[in-house]
């Protein structure tokens, strides 16, 4: 479903940036980029991210017991490397060659662990209901809420016991158990968006940690719903112009729009 009025709604990204920093809503809604792609750790993130989308074919080869798991697995991520530059011809336009053969070479060393791991879950019986749902999974539906007044567009969409569920891929560490803070809130937009879209009752999803083949279920609570809507509302007030507090975490370093938001606090700063 699309809507004609995007420019008044609020994206499921908007909510995971604001997540990372409520500051980078603000710049990115402004384009205050300043740095280039050229980076290991984003061509990684893209390959992850597309790796992810190719679950269902893995899940598939490895369910039904074939030989050469491990080949299928090197042939299915060839395939995403080839593919990577087609699909994100925009995004990897300055990214050197260099750049990409060493991001190829650090995800093609986390293959083992994601073949361990998902070959572990396929000896659990009780998640085979799960797999299963993941096989015949629906890629990047786009959907729109009209109630809520959000879009986005979930990794995918599953069948899991009787109800429209979201998937999304995360490409960072996975947790010990469970998901982290963040991306529960994240495939809690997109439930409340589903469950809106397919006007079916919706608690939960699956969150895929593509890096190392951990495939999560998670159970979104109303409390998690609540703080979605506090951060939608948080967002409209952004991009209505409120530049938020700065707040100094490790990641500063490395952010796209730092140089801004160093002028930005240090004006800020002048008048106090």
């Amino acid at each position: 479903m699309s809507s004609n009025n995007t420019e008044q709604n609020t994206n499921v990204s908007d909510i995971v940036l604001y997540l990372k920093c409520p500051r980078k809503v603000y710049y990115t809604k402004r384009s205050h980029k300043t740095r280039s792609n050229d980076d290991v750790s984003y061509v990684e993130h893209l390959l992850f991210k597309e790796f992810g989308l190719k679950y269902p074919q893995l899940l598939e080869h490895f369910s039904s017991k074939a030989d050469d798991t491990k080949g299928k697995m090197q042939s299915i991520f060839d395939e995403t490397c080839a593919e990577l530059s087609i699909i994100y011809a925009s995004e990897l336009e300055s990214v050197s060659g260099l750049t990409i053969s060493e991001a190829i070479g650090n995800v093609n060393a986390c293959l083992e662990d994601v073949a361990f791991n998902i070959t572990e879950m396929l000896t659990d019986a009780h998640n085979m209901p799960l797999l299963k749902a993941l096989c015949g999974m629906q890629v990047e539906p786009v959907l729109y809420g009209h109630k809520m007044k959000v879009s986005g567009i979930p990794a995918g969409v599953v069948e899991l016991e009787g109800s429209p569920s979201p998937v999304i891929i995360k490409t960072g560490k996975c947790p010990e158990y469970g998901i982290w803070a963040d991306d529960r809130l994240h495939l809690a937009a997109f439930s409340m968006l589903v469950q809106e879209v397919h006007n079916k009752p919706n608690d939960g999803g699956i969150v895929i940690y593509s890096r190392s083949g951990c495939i999560r279920p998670a159970k979104i609570r109303a409390n998690d719903r609540r703080q979605v809507l506090g951060v939608c509302s948080n967002i409209k007030k952004i991009k209505d112009g409120f530049l938020p507090e700065r707040k100094q975490i490790p990641l500063c370093g490395d952010c796209e729009f730092l140089e801004s938001c160093d002028v930005k606090s240090s004006l800020v700063s002048k008048f106090f």
